[in-house]
């Protein structure tokens, strides 16, 4: 994948438990991606080449323990999925629950870098609202960046 996915915006999520992704964002998905659990509580969607990097990279650096538990956290919760001629997506309700999205009517979709989150808009404000100017400051010095 050549590009990242960047920028947040409010979507609705209609009745029948489908919310669109930003027009930006969908070709970078292609027609069949992975969804599934993602760090922190959210929904993670990963084009195929990114979602097959990350769990080959998961099995290759990671002691067998680990790999079993994370390898059972992603793979189980995840699903081959596409996009609705509208650019939707039907959101499943095992995630949805768990991500805290079964009784929204709004989710942020936030373009992370390779992959795409969707959360609920409290915890992603949270999240955005505990980072400190200071804090990431002192990481980019500290790696030279």
């Amino acid at each position: 994948m050549d590009e990242y996915f960047v920028g947040h915006k409010k979507h609705k999520i209609d009745a029948k438990g489908r919310i669109s992704i930003p027009a930006n964002m969908r070709s970078g998905l292609g027609s069949e991606f992975i969804a599934s659990r993602g760090f922190g509580k959210c929904l993670a969607l990963y084009p195929m080449e990114e979602w097959n990097a990350f769990m080959q990279k998961i099995h290759d650096t990671v002691n067998q323990k680990d790999r079993k538990q994370l390898e059972f956290f992603f793979s189980a919760n995840a699903e081959k999925v596409g996009l609705d001629g509208q650019g939707r997506l039907l959101l499943n309700e095992e995630n949805k629950k768990w991500a805290k999205l079964d009784d929204a009517v709004e989710a942020e979709v936030f373009g992370n870098n390779k992959r795409i989150e969707i959360w609920n808009c409290e915890l992603f404000s949270e999240q955005l609202n505990t980072i400190e100017y200071q804090a990431v400051e002192d990481i980019l010095d500290e790696y030279g960046i």
